[in-house]
């Protein structure tokens, strides 16, 4: 026997609530708030990483001594990269918990998954990246030679997909509350 599941959110952006809403109102409602959602993601997503990639930039080799108006366009580019990795964690993650929606309203351990597959992610990109030598580290970048990998590119995908995924359900669930004005 497979148990219900009353959770609207975890039931997708067609379900149905019932009550005075017509099915095609709370529909249009429902797509919004996951707009909504994926949009807040995706900016909170760039907003963190351009942040973290400018931080770090004096740990690699190809920007080290450089000012951060010369590395800005780098830095941008790897932040748009850095996006497009944390899109892919959520998709990970929604295959994991087996819930497209699974960021609006998110349980621990959905964002635990998140952090485990963007330390994944951060280490097989960080592996590639150096052999191809599309990158090196200077002094100031510890490695852990276990995994390859510099450990704040470890940290960056670890902390910021989750955090991301959290600021975006906050966003998007204050804009429903709002109705979405």
């Amino acid at each position: 026997m497979i148990p219900e599941r009353h959770d609207t959110v975890k039931q997708g952006p067609n379900a149905n609530q019932g009550g005075s809403r017509t099915s095609s109102s709370y529909s249009s409602q429902r797509w919004r708030h996951v707009g909504w959602f994926f949009a807040a993601t995706v900016l909170a997503s760039f907003l963190l990483n351009e942040i973290w990639e400018m931080a770090q930039m004096s740990a690699y080799v190809e920007t080290a001594g450089e000012s951060w108006k010369s590395t800005l366009g780098l830095c941008t580019l790897a932040a748009v990269g850095d996006v497009g990795i944390s899109l892919g964690v959520y998709a990970a993650s929604a295959l994991a918990a087996g819930d497209l929606y699974w960021g609006l309203s998110g349980h621990w351990s959905h964002y635990s998954i998140a952090a485990v597959l963007g330390l994944v992610s951060a280490s097989l990109v960080e592996h590639a990246a150096l052999a191809a030598g599309w990158w090196s580290y200077t002094e100031r970048m510890p490695v852990v030679s276990l995994l390859g990998a510099g450990v704040w590119p470890l940290i960056q995908m670890t902390l910021l997909p989750p955090l991301t995924f959290l600021l975006a359900r906050w966003w998007a669930n204050g804009r429903a509350t709002k109705g979405d004005s």
